[in-house]
């Protein structure tokens, strides 16, 4: 395959990559959501908290109001696939994004699990959106290794909604001051980073998944991390 990373900002590093996943993919993924019980959404933080049943069922100022699941790379070898190509557009080796079973790859880790969490499938309705949010959280003082999300891609599923874009709010442009605003089509990718090429964390990657106000909106995406997921 033939994939064209296109540069839609560079503060943050964002890019489209147009038909990342083929039409059949898409069935494919498509297919299994109609076996998925979504939930409804929830966020949390890197010390591992998490909204309550009872929280999101009764927060109204709730800033995530999607529903989702998730789907193992070991789903389907179209799943794995996806995963590889990730991989590819990302420029690290696909086996950091796997279970490793021992230590004879990637040696110098002190794990073995990968590096990304599972694909998210989520789905939002009319009026269900995701305010803006950085997808990195801060560690712990005391977590020696400070890791953290690294990199986004957002594949959509389908298209014709009205709403729905994914924004950069604090994007930096010197020609305009509007927020960079994708609309998503069937197949298409966007990859962004959470973080610096110097390690710190990148503050202009805040976005926001907009409000659906006509149809619906189906996506997965992929969070990697840097330096470990554990």
């Amino acid at each position: 395959m033939n994939l064209t990373l296109k540069v839609l900002s560079c503060a943050p590093r964002a890019f489209e990559i147009e038909n990342f996943l083929s039409r059949q993919e898409v069935e494919h993924i498509v297919q299994l959501a109609s076996g998925v019980d979504l939930k409804l959404s929830s966020t949390g933080d890197i010390t591992g908290h998490k909204e309550t049943p009872k929280e999101l069922q009764t927060d109204s100022r709730r800033t995530r109001t999607s529903y989702n699941s998730w789907v193992p790379r070991e789903k389907s070898p179209i799943i794995d696939a996806i995963y590889r190509r990730a991989a590819d557009v990302m420029r690290i080796d696909e086996a950091l994004l796997r279970h490793r079973s021992d230590h004879t790859e990637w040696t110098n880790l002190t794990s073995t699990k990968p590096l990304a969490e599972q694909l998210q499938l989520v789905h939002y309705g009319p009026g269900q959106e995701y305010t803006a949010h950085h997808d990195f959280g801060f560690s712990r003082i005391d977590d020696q290794f400070q890791g953290a999300r690294f990199g986004t891609l957002l594949l959509y599923l389908n298209e014709g909604m009205t709403g729905g874009e994914t924004s950069f709010p604090r994007w930096s442009n010197a020609e305009t001051f509007h927020e960079l605003s994708i609309k998503p089509e069937v197949g298409k990718a966007v990859l962004f980073y959470s973080q610096l090429p110097d390690g710190n964390l990148d503050d202009l990657s805040h976005h926001a998944a907009k409000p659906v106000t006509d149809g619906e909106k189906w996506l997965i995406n992929l969070w990697t991390w840097d330096p470990i997921y554990d």
